[in-house]
């Protein structure tokens, strides 16, 4: 059944932003039995990068025309295609973890509906709830309606003991395709940095979100609490070559520096593995360049989701086509601001899995 999902994926991803990717269809016999797989090879054509700038102390930068870009794929600049200023409608995946581990935060997370849909989806935005524990469960499907979103978070329960995120965030990426292709794609997760029981990777879930358009963002209780359960994470061994990217992560909006999580992202995609025990969701976030924000209690989770809202809708949205497929493998994009004294923060590119 894996088999004929990820089938459609590849075939819905043709269709949504008009491109297409390395997809294999398996190749039937008469008595429809599954014989071996056909390879088709075509060409992504069309990227879409949300921009996110800032100024030294951390505020967004709103005044910049098209003119100011400069955007490059592998180091080739490339044409601007479509260019805008938080104009284009969101559609926003929400997940929320309801395991036992988080059961404390529930009268918290219940509370935040009122928050999410004014600021984060605000007036032309969809979205969508799905909730993973044990199992991943899809309470809203995508809607405009704010009331049934509220109504969605503020049912929910936290019984269950595992935390399935990477399947969740699977199925999100699968959700998320199927949005019109004028909608940005966004997934926003509230749990922590950790995963129990889920058949999905990581590192390939990753893969499908960047090819897809889609970013991640995600507040969740600080990594040291988990530590205490979880144990701390091991260091992880890094090859000695990695994708380059001429994107520094920049500074938050108090101008303190991001930690480089960029580093593991690019390692984790290449990869297409698992092998990270914690920090998931600050690496997720860096490689589709979003944020992760660390929140202990109703305000500061508030806090968060507001500056998440504020940025999603001040956010510059780039688009290319290329002119040539591309070949598998990992290809960086970056961003620079002409004759501006602005960090910038991009998802690093995307990853193309080899032909089998």
């Amino acid at each position: 059944m894996k088999q004929y999902r990820k089938l459609a994926l590849c075939c819905v991803l043709v269709v949504s932003f008009n491109s297409a990717l390395f997809c294999s269809l398996p190749s039937q016999t008469q008595s429809g039995v599954q014989s071996a797989t056909q390879e088709i090879r075509v060409a992504t054509n069309e990227i879409v990068v949300p921009v996110t700038v800032t100024d030294a102390h951390g505020e967004f930068v709103l005044d910049l025309s098209q003119k100011d870009f400069h955007v490059y794929d592998d180091g080739v600049e490339q044409n601007i295609d479509h260019w805008d200023l938080g104009g284009d409608p969101l559609a926003v995946a929400l997940l929320i973890e309801t395991s036992s581990h988080i059961e404390a935060l529930a009268p918290v997370i219940r509370g935040i509906g009122t928050i999410f849909t004014e600021t984060v989806m605000a007036l032309t935005g969809e979205a969508s709830v799905t909730t993973y524990d044990s199992t991943v469960d899809l309470r809203q499907p995508f809607t405009k309606n704010h009331n049934a979103i509220q109504r969605a978070i503020v049912q929910l329960n936290f019984e269950a003991p595992e935390i399935r995120l990477y399947d969740a965030m699977d199925a999100a990426v699968e959700s998320l395709e199927t949005q019109p292709v004028n909608f940005r794609r966004v997934m926003l997760i509230i749990g922590e940095s950790q995963d129990i029981a889920s058949d999905a990777k990581l590192g390939l879930v990753l893969r499908e979100a960047q090819l897809a358009n889609i970013s991640i963002y995600a507040v969740g209780p600080s990594s040291s609490g988990v530590d205490l359960r979880f144990g701390s994470p091991e260091p992880l061994m890094l090859p000695g070559s990695l994708p380059a990217t001429a994107n520094p992560p920049g500074k938050n909006r108090i101008g303190r520096p991001f930690v480089d999580w960029m580093t593991p992202a690019l390692w984790l995609v290449t990869r297409g593995t698992n092998e990270i025990k914690n920090h998931q969701l600050e690496v997720a976030a860096a490689a589709t360049g979003g944020i992760h924000y660390r929140a202990f209690h109703e305000n500061t989770i508030r806090n968060a989701l507001d500056q998440i809202g504020s940025e999603l809708h001040a956010q510059y949205i780039i688009g290319y086509r290329l002119k040539s497929e591309r070949a598998s493998g990992f290809h960086a994009i970056t961003v620079k601001v002409s004759g501006q004294n602005v960090s910038t923060r991009i998802r690093p590119g995307y990853y193309i899995a080899p032909a089998n």
